[in-house]
């Protein structure tokens, strides 16, 4: 794992590195990551790698993980009131499938291999996206409250249906999910969902 105290000259060159395997794997594949090759391109010696990761995967890990936090600090800054419940879940639907969609599929396709062979990871990984996701949505759904469109919050598994699904159609299924199917999904799914969990 990286050490996140790291100095600033330490800051730049975890950047560097990051780049680096992001480079590699959109381009070439997990297969073109190793710990001489991304060393070298990132100009610094394999003993530093070796110091903050201890696999290839590692590294790709936090590498991705590092890149959808930025994603999600950029979605923050987004106004979430776009006038009702149905449009304010089609946005962020919109914001989660730019942010799967921004992977390399590669990385997709190591989560799947990961799932079997390092669950915990994964599980991790899940969490911390969890308890974005919910706040994400607690934020529409007080929203909706304010405005008189539910009188209650549902349960956690109703909130978190809208991403479970999409996640579930990009990564498992490897589906790209166009703006009607959103609309379908929201429409008919998770909106009904909702309203009938805050009766």
């Amino acid at each position: 794992m990286a050490n996140n105290t790291m100095r600033r000259r330490g800051d730049q060159l975890q950047s560097a590195i990051y780049e680096v395997t992001y480079r590699l794997l959109t381009t070439e594949g997990f297969n073109a990551i190793n710990f001489a090759r991304i060393a070298r391109e990132a100009k610094t010696s394999r003993s530093v790698i070796y110091r903050h990761w201890d696999t290839a995967f590692d590294l790709v890990f936090e590498t991705v993980h590092n890149r959808f936090q930025e994603l999600e600090g950029e979605s923050q800054k987004i106004s979430f009131d776009k006038g009702n419940l149905r449009d304010n879940l089609i946005l962020i639907g919109q914001m989660f499938i730019k942010q799967l969609n921004s992977f390399p599929l590669e990385f997709n396709r190591m989560v799947l291999y990961e799932m079997q062979n390092s669950p915990k990871r994964i599980k991790e990984m899940l969490a911390e996206a969890r308890k974005s996701h919910l706040q994400i949505i607690d934020d529409i759904l007080l929203i909706a409250i304010e405005k008189k469109e539910i009188t209650k919050m549902p349960i956690v598994e109703t909130k978190l249906a809208l991403f479970q699904l999409i996640r579930h159609a990009i990564i498992l299924e490897n589906e790209p999910i166009s703006t009607k199917k959103l609309e379908v999904l929201v429409d008919f799914i998770v909106l009904p969902a909702i309203l009938k969990g805050a009766e």
